[in-house]
């Protein structure tokens, strides 16, 4: 399963735990009721963007717009539009600044957009580290999303949200050239993970690379690809194309 997909699975079932986190909200009309089930059903990301867009516009005293904005939120991510995705997690987060759901998204989004000669990376990179940071305060308080999950379940699930707050950080690390703790960070997210994913072996191997850490970098590429690697926009494997890197430098 890749970021992505163990990402939406996650945050899809984490949602109703951290709407729980506060006094829940309460529709205060049958109209309103509809709206946000037209949120909740929606066929598809634009439909869901757009019956969301309707419920704050059509309902302006809704308590429902932190759930409003956070589906906006995830569908903008499901569409590729990292600006929108960006302002409506920052939306969400004035409602309610301890969304996990939220920091764990655009803590992992900001450092992958950000490019070495942005103008504006380490102010990019610390909002990222500022968001994953926060997560790990609060992962380990949530309450359960669901009262008859297992004790066991929960826990690993809070160890899979533990895992995505380290390898955002291991990948904002990258970026700042701080290639020891992104090890650090990347290895102990693959220790927490239920799921190891071809993507985090990736970044593994490649700050190990860049780290002229040349064998450790080849394991972790391997394992990469035998997890499936990472897939780019082009269709190319990008483990694939680290790999030849790693060898050709050897």
């Amino acid at each position: 399963m890749n970021r992505l997909l163990l990402t939406l699975t996650l945050v899809v079932t984490f949602a109703a735990s951290a709407f729980a986190q506060k006094a829940q909200p309460q529709p205060k009309s049958q109209e309103e009721v509809n709206a946000i089930l037209a949120v909740q059903d929606a066929a598809d990301p634009n439909a869901r963007i757009a019956a969301a867009q309707k419920l704050l516009k059509d309902f302006k005293d809704t308590e429902f717009k932190e759930f409003a904005n956070y589906m906006m939120m995830l569908s903008y991510q499901q569409l590729n539009d990292f600006e929108n995705m960006l302002i409506f997690g920052d939306e969400t987060l004035k409602d309610n600044p301890d969304n996990v759901g939220v920091l764990l998204q655009l803590s992992f989004a900001i450092p992958t957009r950000t490019r070495e000669f942005d103008l504006d990376k380490e102010e990019k990179l610390a909002k990222a580290e500022d968001y994953a940071k926060r997560a790990i305060t609060l992962i380990p308080n949530l309450a359960k999303m669901d009262p008859n999950m297992l004790d066991e379940d929960w826990l690993n699930t809070k160890k899979d949200f533990m895992s995505q707050a380290n390898e955002s950080l291991g990948l904002i690390d990258i970026k700042r050239e701080n290639y020891d703790s992104a090890i650090e960070h990347l290895t102990k997210a693959l220790e927490l993970a239920s799921q190891q994913t071809g993507e985090t072996f990736y970044h593994l191997a490649n700050a190990y690379n860049k780290s002229g850490k040349k064998d450790l970098a080849l394991d972790a590429v391997n394992k990469s690809i035998a997890a499936g690697g990472m897939q780019m926009v082009d269709g190319k494997n990008a483990a694939e194309v680290l790999k030849q890197e790693i060898e050709g430098s050897n």
